[in-house]
C-alpha cells in the first residue's frame, strides 16, 4: 500500500497525480507546518490531477506519521481510509449531475443548501460539517466544480471561506480564479497545475502498459490529461462505441445527404447515452480531434460550428436536431473546404 503517483477523475483513492510534482512541491511547503493558508484553489484544465491532489493533500493533512520528505505514510489508519475513498475527514460537494427525474444535467450549478443550511435542503451542508472537529487532525472539504457556484452559494459562503475553523481546510477546484466570483477567488491562495507532458508514457509507468497500447489518437493524450485516459482505461467499451461514433460520422459527411442525416442520427443516440453515462471525451470529442484533418481555415470554421452544437445541447435544444445542424455545417466545410 502507497500513495504513488495516481490518475485524476472520480476515482476513490487518495493517491498523488503523476506529472504534478511543482503543484505538489507547493502543497507541501503551504501545508507543512500547518499554519498556512486554510483556503486554497488548485487550477489548471481538467483531468490533471487537480481533484486527486486534494484527495492526496487530505491524506497528508491527516496521516499518522509522514515520512521526512513530506509524504502520506500509506499504512496508518487514517490513510488507509484515504486509500479506500472513506476517510472521515474529507467532504467534496459538487453539482448534482442528474435531474430528479435520474437524466444528466446539461448545466452544473452548485446550489446554496450543499453549503449553508436551508429548510428542505441538503441534510449535511459542507458549512456546519467544517465545524465539527475531525477524527484525526484536518477537516478537508472539497468543492468540486467551483466555477458552478452559483452567486447566492458563493455569497453565503464567504464568511466560511474567509475564516475556516481552525482545523479546516477548504480546497476548491476550477479551471482558474477567473471563473470565480472575485469574493471568492480572492479568499484563496491559487496553485497551478498544468497539462501533463507525455501523458501516454508517464501512464505506461505506473502500471497499465497494455491498456495504453488502446489509447492511440485519445484527444488526452494531445491534451496532456492522464485522468482522461485512466477513464477511459477504465472504461474501455464506452470508449469504443464514442470513438466509433465519431469516425462513422466523420466518414459520412462525403457521402449523400441521406447518408449524412442518418449518421446524424445514430450519432445523436450515441451523445445521449455518452451524456448519460458522464462519459469523457464522448462522442463530440473524439469528432474534435477527427476535424483536425481539415484544412486550417476550415478546421478553425468546423470548431465554431461543434461549439455551437455544445451551447445548444447545454440550453436543452433537442441533441438530434443540434447534431443535425452540426453535420450540415460540418458537410459544406468537408465538400467545400475552400
Amino acid at each position: 500500500m502507497s500513495f504513488a503517483p495516481g490518475g485524476d477523475g472520480h476515482r476513490p483513492v487518495g493517491l498523488a497525480p503523476f506529472g504534478q510534482e511543482p503543484a505538489l512541491a507547493l502543497l507541501r511547503r503551504l501545508r507543512g507546518s500547518g499554519t498556512g493558508p486554510r483556503s486554497l484553489l488548485l487550477a489548471g484544465p481538467e483531468h490533471v490531477g487537480r481533484r486527486q491532489a486534494a484527495r492526496w493533500l487530505c491524506a497528508l493533512s491527516n496521516c499518522l506519521a509522514p515520512d521526512p520528505g513530506g509524504r502520506p505514510c500509506g499504512e496508518c489508519e487514517s490513510c488507509r481510509l484515504a486509500l479506500a475513498g472513506a476517510h472521515p475527514d474529507l467532504k467534496e460537494v459538487g453539482p448534482a449531475t442528474t435531474t430528479e427525474a435520474g437524466r444528466a444535467k446539461r448545466n452544473l450549478e452548485i446550489r446554496i443548501d450543499q453549503l449553508v443550511p436551508r429548510e428542505g435542503g441538503d441534510p449535511e451542508p459542507l458549512g456546519p460539517w467544517l465545524t465539527t472537529r475531525p477524527r484525526y487532525k484536518t477537516r478537508v472539504g472539497l468543492i468540486d466544480h467551483a466555477d458552478a457556484l452559483n452567486t447566492s452559494a458563493a455569497n453565503a459562503f464567504l464568511k466560511v471561506l474567509e475564516e475556516p475553523p481552525p482545523w479546516a481546510l477548504i480546497v476548491l477546484v476550477a479551471p482558474g480564479p477567473e471563473a470565480l466570483l472575485p469574493t471568492v477567488a480572492s479568499r484563496c491562495v491559487t496553485v497551478r497545475f498544468t497539462a501533463v507532458e507525455d501523458a501516454l508514457a508517464r501512464l505506461r509507468e505506473v502500471g497499465a502498459p497494455a491498456a495504453a497500447e488502446n489509447l492511440s489518437g485519445h484527444p488526452g493524450i494531445r491534451l496532456g490529461q492522464p485522468g482522461s485516459l485512466l477513464r477511459a482505461v477504465e472504461d474501455a467499451e464506452g470508449t469504443a462505441a464514442a470513438r466509433s461514433a465519431s469516425e462513422e460520422l466523420f466518414g459520412a459527411l462525403t457521402g449523400d445527404l441521406l447518408s449524412a442525416l442518418q449518421a446524424a442520427e445514430a450519432f445523436a443516440r450515441a451523445v445521449t447515452a455518452s451524456m448519460e453515462a458522464g462519459q469523457e471525451p464522448g462522442p463530440l470529442g473524439w469528432l474534435r480531434e477527427a476535424l483536425r484533418a481539415l484544412p486550417a481555415a476550415g478546421y478553425a470554421a468546423a470548431l465554431d460550428a461543434l461549439d455551437e452544437c455544445e451551447r445548444a445541447i447545454g440550453a436543452y435544444a433537442q441533441v438530434p436536431l443540434a447534431c443535425s445542424v452540426l453535420v450540415l455545417a460540418l458537410r459544406r466545410l468537408v465538400l467545400d473546404p475552400g
